[in-house]
């Protein structure tokens, strides 16, 4: 028999039900509510399984904000001596709607309409609620922080709303092994056009794309040098470790603005063998927090430092066109960028791990992959390097299944893999969303 299809009743009653909340919310002074309500009914055309218990909890919340209104507007009405019974059973009533609509989209109405991808669920709804519980407080504590904000006062909410679909969407397709390598670069190539388009707009003066009102320099290497130089960490220090601590050295393979370019120049062919010179990343490391000391001690102003942070910048170009794009793998990150040199020492901190499984037969496919020189000949019987960002270009191209990702020695069979997309696919969104804070 023919799988019963899903009819048009649940999407209209979901419409008119989110379209009624919209109304409230835009009356009430809250156009991005007001907005999100809608966004989030456009969203729900696309089926997807993880928005019904989601959407099923957001129209509860619904129901009881309608519950609340009618209790604020009955006591106001008992206070001014007015009538308030018609007002009571209207707003009960939407109240009753918006009840009926979540135990259809619970019941099998639900379950029919939203059934696509139901094998990524779970991940999918827990990363939309990673986003938003990283995102939400902002709206409070520092709402400059996001960008419609600062041009539409009110907006924050659908900024919100439009970042945890996109981190959902995105742990489903890094969730995909064969599509995460070709995703993965995609989408940290977009983070990185973003953030250098905010930093642009920032340059030509208008100063609303940067929370500061002031761009910085957009180098990595800076964010440790400046913290040295001014002689306080700053946002950037802390969002830099706590991100490190969080997912390891992933840093330098998802949420560096700067790697991406190195990683698009590398990709360009087959990669060599890396002569592993880890002395200069670490000479470096050393020189870049020497010359801020120095500076700092000796009052120096901070045209020198913005100098240094700008040619340590450049230093980007040559490495990525004239050594990374011949040698196929990333210079810039694995042999100058002082910043991944302490992300991968940090990064040891961090319970993420690559390792080597019973199944690996040493065929060196993974080694053909790697950008950073963690799987070379250097390493072979061995487990990856200590230049490994954490990319998984590698898990996807062993077709032996010779290799997993674990979490503090645990989750061999998937799960600590699937824990970590998820907690990617977060930080990304957050990061996207957030580019030029």
């Amino acid at each position: 028999m023919p799988a019963h299809r899903p009819g048009a009743l649940l999407p209209v009653c979901l419409f008119l039900t989110l379209l009624l909340s919209a109304a409230h919310w835009w009356r009430a002074g809250q156009a991005g509510v007001a907005l999100a309500c809608l966004l989030w009914w456009a969203a729900s055309l696309r089926r997807a399984a993880w928005m019904r218990p989601l959407t099923a909890l957001l129209l509860l919340l619904l129901a009881v904000e309608w519950l609340l209104t009618a209790d604020r507007f009955i006591q106001l009405r008992h206070m001014l001596h007015q009538p308030w019974l018609r007002l009571a059973l209207i707003l009960s009533a939407a109240a009753a709607v918006t009840l009926l609509t979540a135990l259809l989209v619970w019941r099998g109405h639900g379950r029919r309409w939203f059934s696509r991808h139901a094998e990524s669920a779970g991940r999918q709804t827990l990363c939309f609620l990673l986003v938003t519980g990283l995102l939400l407080p902002l709206l409070s504590v520092a709402p400059r922080v996001l960008l419609l904000e600062r041009f539409l006062p009110g907006l924050g909410p659908l900024q919100i709303v439009c970042a945890a679909l996109w981190g959902a969407w995105l742990c489903r397709r890094l969730s995909d092994r064969q599509a995460a390598p070709v995703i993965r670069r995609r989408v940290w190539l977009l983070f990185s056009l973003v953030f250098f388009a905010q930093f642009v707009l920032g340059l030509a003066g208008h100063a609303a794309f940067s929370m500061s009102g002031e761009p910085h320099i957009p180098v990595p290497g800076v964010i440790i040098g400046g913290a040295l130089y001014r002689g306080q960490p700053g946002f950037m220090v802390v969002l830099f470790a706590l991100s490190v601590l969080a997912a390891g050295a992933a840093w330098c393979s998802h949420l560096c603005y700067f790697g991406s370019w190195d990683q698009l120049a590398a990709s360009r062919t087959r990669p060599r063998p890396h002569p592993h010179p880890f002395r200069l990343r670490a000479l470096s490391l050393l020189v870049t927090c020497v010359c801020a000391l120095l500076l700092r001690a000796g009052g120096a102003p901070s045209a020198p430092a913005v100098a240094g942070g700008l040619l340590l910048g450049i230093l980007l170009v040559p490495a990525a066109l004239l050594f990374s794009r011949r040698r196929g793998y990333a210079v810039y990150c694995t042999m100058i960028c002082p910043l991944g040199m302490l992300a991968c020492l940090l990064g040891k901190l961090s319970p993420w791990r690559v390792r080597r499984t019973a199944t690996c037969v040493q065929c060196g496919a993974c080694a053909r992959v790697c950008r950073y020189g963690a799987l070379d000949r250097l390493y072979e019987g061995r487990e990856p390097g200590p230049s490994c960002v954490l990319c998984r270009d590698c898990l996807s191209a062993c077709p032996h299944d010779g290799l997993c990702l674990r979490w503090a020695g645990k989750g061999g069979d998937g799960r600590a893999e699937r824990a970590f997309v998820v907690l990617l696919s977060a930080l990304h969104a957050v990061f996207l969303f957030t580019a030029m804070a």
